[in-house]
């Protein structure tokens, strides 16, 4: 029996898509997400250090990484599987946690569906592409 293992190439894929997701989702969400924190385009233009996007980057490199170790445990051998259970750990461990912490900062509940939202697809997608490219030894 052949053994699953990680598919780099998948999980680079999954970081690009990590990246470009995001700049769409808050480009349609921009004057929403920019009212909601109370901030002005004078603020964000301001704002211009690459340290977020090195962040989001590593964050991203982790958790598509993980989940691909994770999918070759479970094993996870479909795009529908590895899309579902990409949703279920985005809305689990990634919504529902958004959702919490910003009620106890007071925020608006939309505020959290837009940051939430976006890391649920994030990781369908990633779940997805992981499921469908698989790789065994």
């Amino acid at each position: 029996m052949r053994k699953q293992s990680v598919n780099l190439w998948a999980v680079l894929v999954c970081v690009v898509i990590g990246q470009i997701v995001p700049a769409l989702w808050y480009s349609t969400f921009s004057e929403q997400w920019m009212a909601l924190n109370g901030f002005t385009m004078e603020q964000i233009k301001s704002a211009t250090s690459p340290i977020p996007y090195l962040a989001s980057i590593v964050s991203t490199s982790f958790m598509a990484y993980t989940m691909a170790w994770v999918f070759t445990k479970i094993p996870v051998k479909s795009v529908v599987m590895g899309f579902l259970i990409g949703l279920l750990f985005g809305i689990v461990f990634v919504l529902f946690e958004t959702i919490v912490k910003d009620m106890f900062s007071m925020r608006a509940l939309a505020l959290s569906l837009i940051n939430g939202g976006v890391s649920v697809i994030v990781y369908a997608l990633t779940g997805a592409i992981l499921g469908a490219w698989r790789k065994y030894e």
